[in-house]
């Protein structure tokens, strides 16, 4: 396990913070061999709650016990533990829907934080440019497609874990309405069958669970073309500035 943990600038949500999707990921593969929930690729089930803003470019220093914790000086951010994210709650919709759904993308017009790593119109780098959009007959369901490409990959070839939760991440928060009431992730739990390869075109599909008070509760999953699943997630949403649930 490695004793401190590094997000870089790029991987931003809100511009002075982390993007939380991929802020979960980092903490959850920095975790792993603590929780004992297998390597890259074939991975258990991990729950990441996210308790202060990801900082960026900032050594967190990692703090192994029943549960790992990430801290920024005194001041604890995250903690990761096993968890389990539920069966068969989110359905595969096909590539050509996806992209259907792709353009009604609210955040292309306007975007809370329009500089986001993973969703963001508007990235410096150009980041992951996930586009989700709601899906014509499903109430509260968003459906997005990406393709990874040779800069999302690890020294072993296959694409990052962490970028995997960033992608399970964003899509989700799209299935409400972050332009009028922008939220924050809160809490994440996610499970990755397999990691997709470079350059395949893999299917992201979320639905919403809708809701009035300060947090909101999606589910997400990822798949390849042929509707196989490689991953999914279960995530609660804070409303911007509220603390998320402990």
């Amino acid at each position: 396990m490695p004793t401190h943990v590094r997000i870089g600038r790029r991987y931003n949500g809100p511009s002075d913070s982390a993007n939380g999707g991929y802020a979960c990921g980092v903490f959850a593969e920095a975790a792993r061999p603590v929780l004992g929930t297998g390597g890259s690729g074939d991975t258990g089930d991990i729950v990441v709650q996210l308790l202060a803003p990801p900082p960026l470019e900032t050594d967190l220093r990692v703090v192994a016990g029943r549960r790992v914790t990430f801290w920024d000086g005194d001041d604890l951010i995250a903690s990761a533990a096993s968890g389990a994210v539920p069966d068969g709650a989110v359905g595969f919709v096909d590539p050509p829907t996806a992209l259907r759904a792709e353009q009604g993308y609210a955040g292309s017009a306007g975007h809370p934080f329009d500089t986001c790593y993973v969703c963001g119109p508007r990235h410096e780098d150009q980041g992951l440019r996930l586009a989700p959009g709601p899906v014509a007959g499903r109430a509260d369901t968003t459906a997005c497609t990406w393709t990874p490409g040779p800069g999302h990959l690890g020294d072993d070839g296959l694409v990052r874990p962490e970028l995997v939760w960033a992608v399970l991440d964003c899509p989700g928060g799209w299935t409400f309405d972050p332009v009028a009431t922008p939220m924050v992730l809160g809490r994440m739990t996610a499970r990755i069958h397999a990691l997709p390869r470079e350059g395949e075109t893999t299917v992201v599909t979320a639905r919403g669970v809708p809701s009035a008070d300060r947090t909101v509760r999606c589910e997400t999953a990822i798949f390849r073309h042929d509707g196989t699943e490689l991953g999914r997630s279960s995530a609660v949403w804070v409303r911007r500035d509220e603390k998320a649930l402990s």
